[in-house]
């Protein structure tokens, strides 16, 4: 009774502390205008970056996200490659080891500098030299630049280079200003908005029209991004007035927005897997334990009764969204609680000390910290209901919950057992990069000890690949590895949204995930 008081008291304060917030920086229910009559749309959203700077972890989403960068190429829906600050006409050499793009003319940088195949070329440099994930998507041999044309060379093939570049690690910035302070005061980009604000302990982010826009006029005057991740906060805040949209409301709470005519809700499937990975430098490095796991999870039944029909049942590793084997590929540990059970029985995993939980073979007692976050709103859900699942044959977990960017270190340190992460696995309109990044030897965050040669080499292959149905049957086999080894397990692929205000026109819910608004964002 008293956690459940505490627990109630923590919401309503952060709740008033939220309205406090939102209330200083001019937030009501009307908000289409503030006091000097400009308009201003506040988003609320459980994501937030780390720092501003593109070029920092995955912080690059945020300035694509923010309307600040924008990159070479631009993933479309249907997860197709065109160009965005280049023409449609890049092309390759017979091997795939020589690009050329074209810069579009007229493009400017929000501080006025035209956007050059020089400044482009320093910008993807920049990557190389002050970033770290770089060579987990191509390593250029040269890049050469000459008038509008920017070459890129390769030692080997990069048959996918532009998907490559429309990750917004790549967002092009102008390295010619002042970025001593970038994680701070932003990049300055290409994009419909300028960074007026980003505070490092809140999160909030406030962005201004860019009156230098090469695209054209940009409807709105201001956008405040406010995070917090707390669901139920964000929610209230959207009914309250205090937000015109929100980003990926939970679905307890989206059938509260469903034919009200005072909302748009605009959703998609997405390219994200909601994965729970397991550290195999501690007890789950025993495949039995790792396969018991998987089977006592009942996937369809938590995407129906717990997700409510908002989430798609995971079995591989990529998305049914695409084409990746999803009706195709055989999970050897499928549900099946008897046999969960059974397979620790004949193992040796047994309750010696009448606890109620199993110790391993050699009497070691199992307590498997289950980390994740709250920014997610089927995180919680996913990691409680696994936790009361293995209770059932006997295996203790043990839930743990940071803030976002802690569990991001956390996944990389290899600091957990079991941890719980939403990730986009086509980012770029295709798998290989985010599967080096996460399952392959010497991935940046591989840090559950996961090594196989067999699975590593047909990475390989899948880099110098271009004929797309060899590409995807690679994969594909790649992805079967991994359900044999029982190297994590596939929770669930969301739908994404956004709820906004029926008044707000032109934010986006795409399977990118990192395009919410653009010049032509507005509200009436």
């Amino acid at each position: 009774m008293k956690k459940t008081l505490l627990k109630t008291c923590t919401l309503i304060f952060v709740a008033l502390m939220l309205c406090l917030a939102l209330t200083a920086c001019g937030g009501s229910s009307e908000t289409a205008a503030d006091d000097n009559g400009e308009k201003v749309l506040i988003i609320g959203s459980g994501q937030s970056a780390g720092t501003m700077d593109p070029v920092e972890a995955y912080d690059g989403w945020y300035s694509i996200r923010y309307g600040i960068g924008q990159t070479l190429t631009k993933m479309n829906d249907d997860m197709s490659i065109s160009g965005w600050l280049v023409e449609d006409d890049f092309s390759a050499n017979e091997d795939n080891t020589v690009w050329t793009f074209t810069i579009k003319d007229g493009i400017t940088f929000s501080n006025g500098t035209e956007l050059t195949a020089e400044l482009a070329k320093a910008s993807l440099e920049n990557v190389y030299e002050n970033g770290e994930r770089g060579p987990e998507y191509f390593t250029p041999a040269s890049i050469e630049a000459d008038g509008q044309t920017l070459t890129i060379t390769l030692d080997e093939a990069e048959p996918i280079l532009p998907n490559k570049l429309a990750d917004p690690l790549y967002t092009i910035i102008d390295t010619t200003a002042d970025n001593s302070n970038i994680a701070e005061t932003g990049p300055i980009g290409t994009g419909p908005f300028v960074m007026e604000s980003f505070d490092t302990a809140t999160k909030e982010c406030v962005v201004v029209k860019n009156e230098n826009y090469w695209g054209g006029d940009v409807a709105l005057d201001k956008i405040d991004f406010i995070f917090t991740e707390d669901q139920s906060t964000i929610t209230m805040a959207l009914q309250s007035g205090e937000f015109d949209a929100v980003y990926n409301i939970s679905m307890t709470d989206i059938g509260s927005f469903e034919n009200d005519d005072n909302y748009n809700i605009v959703s998609n499937p997405s390219g994200r897997t909601t994965i729970g990975f397991m550290n195999f430098n501690g007890l789950l490095g025993d495949k039995v334990l790792r396969e018991a796991i998987l089977r006592n999870i009942n996937k369809e039944e938590y995407c129906k009764s717990l997700l409510n029909d908002q989430y798609i049942p995971g079995i591989t590793l990529l998305t049914s969204a695409a084409d990746y084997g999803y009706n195709e590929l055989k999970d050897p540990n499928a549900f099946d609680s008897e046999s969960a059970a059974k397979i620790l029985d004949d193992a040796g995993y047994k309750d010696t000390d009448g606890d109620g939980f199993r110790e391993s073979p050699d009497g070691e007692k199992i307590d498997l910290r289950f980390v994740y976050y709250t920014g997610r709103p089927e995180q919680q859900i996913v990691v409680e209901a696994t936790q009361t699942d293995m209770e059932e044959i006997g295996i203790k977990v043990t839930p743990e919950v940071h803030d976002t960017q802690t569990v991001m270190d956390m996944q990389q340190s290899g600091d957990y057992d079991l941890l719980c992460m939403s990730i986009n696995m086509m980012n770029c309109g295709d798998p290989e990069n985010q599967i080096n990044t996460y399952f392959c030897e010497g991935g940046s965050y591989n840090a559950t000890g996961y090594d196989s040669a067999e699975f590593n080499d047909l990475m390989k292959k899948v880099h110098v690949t271009a004929d797309p149905d060899e590409r995807k049957d690679l994969v594909k086999q790649a992805e079967q590895i991994l359900l044999d080894d029982a190297v994590a397990i596939y929770f669930c692929y969301p739908i994404m949204n956004f709820v906004t205000k029926s008044n707000v026109e032109n934010v986006y819910s795409t399977p990118a995930d990192f395009y919410w608004v653009d010049e032509n964002t507005d509200i009436k």
